[in-house]
């Protein structure tokens, strides 16, 4: 081997041992046969497995003496219904020739290696795992025979997962599968035991463990893998401006759902030092990056940002992240007992909050510019849907623009991102946009869950909406998996208001669902909710507030609402001419008076 391979290999080798040196959630392995098995020819069978997964194949073969098979694994199906062996971009596929031994399990030598371009950063398998890839459909050539599909099993890794923690059921069919293949996702994906972005670069990046951290408490009350990436990349950022600033989004969700404070504490002055305060022009916008690293990503892949205007260095995206930090950096040091740093970056919010107010904002277009350029003052005449439905979700907007904003919004449609409809979807509900929310989630159109599980026949999420839109995609990204947050947080409603769901908000917003039910896992026990109907006269909510909690439940509808259940509600100041009542531990039922 010549110096510089040599040299390389080195250095691959030393990153890979400096990235299993983190600290990681234990995985654990599972086991599991063939749902489906045909005989298409003298040797030669086709195993489906239901569901793919991160792992291995077991063959044991009964014969007395070995011999060879060839075998084929993958992640999707060919238009004949065969395993595709050329599926392109990065869904996998990989064939071996495998030596059977005489009723001994044997596995195929699997392999795995970054993109050409990654040098460092991609994480080494956990100790004691093999090589896995991820596959749900195997195709066996040569077998003897005594072959039979009861000889193969599917060995596969995770981090421990319930999966009786949560349930989600309703009146829609295409709701209940995007829930499904969601929650699937959120487990399938966690073979590392840290959030990575799918199999291509095995590695954390913040975006991709702040929709997984969510969607992974909604569906299994588990924090520390979360929390375990979180820390992993106060560490190693990586390389997007917005990304950065979403450490401290990271670390809030981390305290306020599972009511531990130690990482807070521990990573305090990191978490000050990732809002970047040095990078605030003088009126307090955020001067980011357009070369270099950091750099501003706004959405990715590049053509999913809605023609989004980057020239600009002040950028209303980045800056609406910057001020999100600031924001809970002031709940964070108010929670420390750190008043002088509270009370500074309350004051940088106000500033930074007016000064997008002032001058990102179009009146006569009633939506926000893309950015400006601080230097000449020239602001783009450009207005994305990202430079609204960020500012919505990030709490930007004062209350007398929110409707003209989501208006902007809503003509645009899903102009974004696997990872922008995390946001987008947030803006919806928080503006009270249920029904297009709903919309949007049910949808088969080309940028839509539906799209694929039930086109491309994925059973977890995609790393983009579509191989037109992405050809280098992966089958295997959690970051496509936001609808098993917002399910939970904003269509049924539920999320924390103080640490740990001390209290926790209900806000459900079921649209035109018929029916809907959802089982929730916290700290403190399962939170179950149900509704019927979508009028206001026949709507019944059911709600089980767990021991040692309380719920501040907001109903969806004026009018004159009632609680009925173990104790007696409290009523809150109304909103918008909602009752909003205070519900103690107990079983409720909320509906109107008659």
């Amino acid at each position: 081997m010549s110096v510089e391979p040599m040299r390389l290999l080195c250095y691959l080798l030393l990153s890979v041992s400096l990235a299993s040196a983190y600290e990681r959630s234990p995985v654990v392995v599972a086991t599991d046969s063939p749902e489906r098995s045909d005989k298409v020819g003298e040797g030669h069978w086709f195993l489906d497995f239901g569901e793919a997964a991160f792992g291995t194949i077991e063959i044991t073969s009964p014969e007395t003496r070995g011999g060879k098979v060839t075998l084929h694994m993958g992640e999707m199906l060919s238009a004949d219904g065969k395993l595709e062996r050329k599926p392109g971009g990065t869904v996998r596929y990989q064939k071996h020739e495998l030596a059977l031994r005489p009723r001994t399990p044997v596995r195929p030598a699997l392999t795995w290696s970054p993109p050409g371009w990654m040098k460092e950063g991609f994480l080494s398998l956990p100790k004691g795992c093999p090589e896995v890839m991820p596959f749900r459909y195997i195709e066996i050539e040569g077998a003897p025979a005594s072959f039979s599909p009861d000889q193969v099993r599917r060995v596969s890794w995770s981090v421990p997962f319930d999966e009786d923690a949560s349930a989600f059921e309703s009146s829609s069919p295409e709701l209940d599968a995007v829930w499904k293949l969601c929650k699937y996702s959120i487990k399938a994906t966690s073979f590392m035991g840290l959030y990575v972005d799918g199999d291509r670069e095995r590695k954390p990046y913040e975006a991709d463990v702040l929709i997984n951290q969510l969607s992974h408490y909604c569906v299994d009350a588990h924090y520390d893998t979360a929390r375990l990436s979180h820390e992993y990349l106060l560490e190693k950022p990586t390389w997007p401006t917005e990304w950065r600033l979403q450490s401290v989004i990271l670390a809030w969700h981390d305290f306020l759902w599972s009511g531990d404070d130690r990482s807070l504490r521990k990573h305090y002055a990191t978490l000050k030092g990732r809002a970047m305060i040095e990078r605030r022009t003088k009126d307090g916008l955020f001067l980011g990056w357009n070369d270099g690293e950091p750099k501003d990503i706004i959405d990715w892949p590049a053509n999913e940002r809605d023609g989004y205007d980057m020239k600009p260095p002040v950028k209303t995206v980045v800056t609406a992240f910057h001020y999100r930090a600031l924001v809970l950096l002031e709940k964070i040091a108010t929670h420390l007992g750190k008043t002088a740093d509270a009370r500074e970056f309350a004051a940088l919010a106000e500033q930074t909050k007016n000064a997008v107010n002032d001058q990102l904002w179009d009146e006569a277009r009633g939506c926000y510019r893309d950015g400006l350029d601080p230097k000449s003052g020239q602001t783009s005449n450009h207005a994305s849907a990202h430079a609204n439905f960020f500012p919505l979700a990030l709490g930007l907007v004062p209350e007398d623009r929110v409707g003209r904003v989501t208006q902007h919004v809503k003509q645009r449609g899903m102009a974004c991102s696997v990872y922008g409809a995390q946001f987008l979807l947030d803006a919806l509900y928080d503006a009270g946009e249920a029904g297009h929310a709903l919309s949007l989630l049910t949808s088969r159109s080309q940028r839509s869950w539906l799209n694929m599980s039930e086109k491309l026949g994925s059973t977890m999420t995609l790393e983009a909406w579509d191989p037109a839109l992405k050809p280098n995609l992966d089958w295997n990204h959690a970051w496509g998996a936001a609808p098993a947050n917002i399910i939970a947080r904003q269509l049924m409603g539920i999320e924390p208001i103080e640490p740990g769901f001390k209290r926790f908000r209900v806000r459900p917003q079921t649209a035109s669902l018929e029916r809907a039910k959802i089982k929730l896992p916290t700290p403190k026990g399962a939170i179950t909710l149900q509704t019927q109907g979508s009028e206001a006269a026949s709507w019944r909510a059911t709600l089980s507030v767990p021991a040692g909690t309380s719920a501040e439940f907001q109903v969806p509808f004026s009018g004159d609402f009632i609680a009925e259940g173990e104790g007696k509600p409290v009523e809150l100041p109304a909103k918008n001419g909602r009752a909003i009542l205070l519900l103690e531990a107990g079983n409720w039922v909320i509906k109107a008076r008659r």
